[in-house]
């Protein structure tokens, strides 16, 4: 009898993204430094959507990322909707960002990008604003809401396995790293794909 993919290891891809968020936000570095913390011991691979302001605030933080080896994206400078800015302050704001984390990272965002609360990554002027700057936008397939007052590590790590099995290879999966719950929901995110026969990636890894 053939085993569910769930208890079933096979070669399938899981790219885990985090939209790493300024201050504005509940963004304490506490939380990103243990999401880094958790990947690197666990030994997983991960993308980080840097906003240019947060990569201000917390420059060596956001050396780290990418120092130890995660791909680093941009993630606007102002985390405003997309669709709110005039075609001016729109490329005002992605180079401003991609400025901040050059600086902070070393490392050239490009061509990732994720427009904030996923606003206008649908629309085909802003794609095509941004494909004129370098950068493509990078949606996802798994959100577990984990901004959300009422997320809890074990049950956004539930929905995750759940959706992330589900949709099966190439899975994106959204988080960010400020949440309590993200927190306390990585490391079950990780070992339970991993039972399930999944690997982590990067975005590039899917391109």
């Amino acid at each position: 009898m053939t085993k569910s993919p769930r208890t079933q290891p096979a070669p399938w891809r899981v790219a885990l993204t985090f939209d790493v968020e300024h201050g504005d936000q509940p963004a304490h570095p506490d939380g990103t430094r243990h999401v880094l913390e958790t990947l690197t011991d666990r030994k997983a691979v991960a993308t980080m959507f840097i906003q240019g302001r947060w990569a201000q605030a917390n420059p060596s933080l956001a050396k780290d990322l990418a120092a130890r080896g995660h791909l680093i994206g941009n993630h606007s400078h102002h985390h405003a909707p997309m669709s709110w800015l005039s075609p001016k302050a729109f490329n005002q704001d992605v180079q401003l960002a991609e400025r901040a984390i050059r600086r902070a990272t070393g490392h050239d965002p490009r061509p990732w990008f994720r427009c904030p609360f996923g606003d206008g990554s649908e629309d085909p002027a802003i794609r095509s604003a941004l494909d004129r700057l370098g950068y493509q936008e990078t949606s996802w397939h798994v959100d577990p809401f984990d901004w959300r007052g009422k997320a809890t590590g074990p049950k956004v790590a539930r929905l995750v396995i759940e959706e992330a099995t589900a949709h099966g290879d190439g899975a994106v999966v959204l988080f960010h790293p400020w949440t309590k719950a993200t927190g306390r929901a990585l490391p079950l995110v990780i070992d339970g794909l991993r039972a399930a026969g999944a690997r982590f990636v990067r975005m590039d890894e899917l391109a």
